[in-house]
């Protein structure tokens, strides 16, 4: 409680302060102790986004209502917070803009099953085999890596009176997304004795090869998403409220234009089948030869753009423009 009266009279006071500022001839805006309020030709700003910080606070912000449930956030934050924002000010009011977002996760997963080829040998000998066989595991690792990258450059105009300043232009953006994982399993697939995998490395789910059943079992042994290009034009409006001296509050939101491709995906499968002419193991390729392509104009919180995309393992990394987020940026 006492963090929360310190954020708000920490604004009004800023606010109430403004009786107290000098502007010289030149509209130089200053306040009561002579420092310049408003950025200069030459200045750089640098900026991220807010809303994860004033929600450590205030708990509620980002709610409908204060015990409101998760089906209830307000959408208008989008993910900002996944870019770096700078700025450079070629004058007083001009400045060019620039984004970045960098996403890149990758690791590895090892699920212990049943080692199949002990349990086969233990099977030819004694009880005590077969129950010192069962203890023993095999490991199946899964590696993968993902990607999702986007740029942005942009062009900013600003006018506006004293420490409020409304902000104005567009930007361009380029980004691609790629994703790719292997499996070493511990068990060969056999047609000779069951054979214990992990079937899902999310749940460490675990599935037995029975020779004697009939059917085909796949699994994947690597797997590549060549991803997608994406590129977009964006305007967007905004205003910024200068709470102390060269550090801003900014609001903003946009409205752009994209395209979006998406190409084929490859993978290498190891197959049991246990068909007609009896079980067999053997590996296969799959090429899916698929493409996609979307275009058209969204604003910020529509995940289509390419300013608010999703990455191509299905986890959200959405990178968005702005999408109404609250910036504090620093100029210096």
């Amino acid at each position: 409680m006492k963090k929360r009266v310190l954020i708000v009279t920490t604004l009004l006071t800023s606010m109430l302060g403004h009786a107290q500022e000098a502007s010289s001839g030149d509209e130089v805006i200053k306040n009561k102790k002579g420092h310049e309020i408003l950025p200069k030709k030459g200045d750089i700003g640098l900026g991220f986004n807010t809303i994860p910080i004033l929600d450590m606070f205030l708990g509620t912000l980002n709610r409908a209502t204060p015990f409101a449930g998760s089906s209830n956030v307000v959408s208008f934050v989008q993910a900002s917070n996944n870019q770096i924002v700078g700025k450079y000010y070629l004058d007083a009011t001009t400045a060019i803009r620039g984004r970045v977002g960098i996403n890149t996760l990758s690791g590895s997963m090892t699920a212990q099953v049943q080692d199949a080829q002990a349990m086969y040998n233990a099977s030819l000998g004694t009880i005590d085999d077969m129950n010192a066989a069962s203890l023993i595991r095999v490991d199946d690792k899964l590696k993968f890596s993902k990607r999702n990258v986007l740029i942005t450059v942009g062009y900013e105009k600003r006018r506006g009176y004293r420490r409020l300043q409304g902000f104005y232009g567009g930007e361009i953006g380029f980004g691609t997304t790629g994703s790719k994982q292997s499996v070493e399993y511990g068990n060969d697939f056999s047609d000779k004795y069951p054979v214990q995998f992990t079937n899902n490395f999310n749940t460490f789910g675990v599935t037995t090869v029975n020779p004697i059943a009939a059917g085909r079992t796949t699994r994947t042994l690597e797997a590549k998403n060549t991803g997608g290009i994406r590129f977009g034009v964006r305007g967007f409006i905004g205003i910024e409220y200068f709470i102390f001296s060269k550090i801003s509050i900014g609001a903003e939101y946009g409205w752009g234009y994209s395209v979006t491709t998406r190409r084929a995906t490859t993978s290498t499968r190891e197959v049991y089948n246990n068909g007609q002419n009896g079980p067999e193991v053997f590996t296969e390729d799959v090429d899916v030869d698929s493409s996609e392509k979307l275009k058209g104009f969204s604003v910020d919180n529509n995940s289509g753009s390419i300013f608010s995309m999703n990455n191509t393992l299905g986890g959200n990394t959405a990178l968005s423009g702005g999408a109404g987020a609250l910036t504090l940026i620093f100029h210096f």
